[in-house]
């Protein structure tokens, strides 16, 4: 995904290179605190990037971001449904937009909240979507897919009124181990995908 994001920015600011020395000044500020890890910091001065000029499409992609890695995901979701509306061909907004809806979830404690279901097959579709655009198979798109099938069979695994749903839990527990053996075929060292299959497979045992 690194290499992505660094094609993705490069083309990006040749295309607003006419952007207003206003607009470049704040981008400049927000790289500067991004590479030193300042990213909420960055976060504001591309959001103050963005407002400058709203076709700035790579002042959206940093500002996001740099929301994501600030811990503001809800932030980082408004900015990558900006992005995708603008792009929806940018893989790496999927990805991290799909990211970012699997860790707020991780935050709801509610289980009868409907959010929880509905971040989760959303950073499903997510994935799912990053996936469909990726020419050659990017293993870190199964991987996280696997893991948010996975959290979402959890979920419906709960004993809980309007959520227990045995069937639903069972599916998505079976695909994410199919999503984890493919990375681990790619990879045969990979320890931690190992790791995640077998987990899999004995919340199948405690499921059934």
């Amino acid at each position: 995904m690194k290499k992505q994001f660094l094609i993705f920015c490069t083309g990006l600011t040749i295309a607003c290179g006419t952007a207003s020395a206003q607009t470049s000044s704040f981008e400049r500020l927000g790289q500067k605190a991004m590479m030193g890890g300042e990213f909420t910091t960055a976060a504001n001065y591309f959001e103050k990037a963005y407002a400058t000029d709203n076709s700035n499409m790579n002042a959206l992609w940093l500002m996001g971001y740099s929301s994501f890695h600030a811990g503001n995901y809800k932030k980082a979701i408004n900015d990558f449904n900006k992005l995708i509306e603008m792009k929806p061909t940018e893989v790496a907004a999927y990805y991290y937009r799909g990211k970012a809806k699997v860790l707020l979830s991780e935050g709801l404690k509610d289980y009868q909240s409907s959010d929880h279901e509905t971040l989760l097959l959303s950073a499903i579709k997510d994935f799912s979507t990053a996936i469909d655009l990726t020419p050659d198979d990017d293993m870190k798109l199964f991987q996280n897919r696997g893991l948010a099938y996975q959290e979402y069979g959890i979920f419906k695994s709960q004993k809980v009124a309007d959520v227990f749903n045995k069937t639903a839990a069972i599916n998505a527990i079976n695909s994410s181990i199919k999503d984890f053996q493919k990375v681990l075929a790619e990879n045969a060292g990979r320890r931690d995908i190992a790791a995640q299959i077998e987990k899999s497979k004995q919340l199948l045992i405690d499921i059934k």
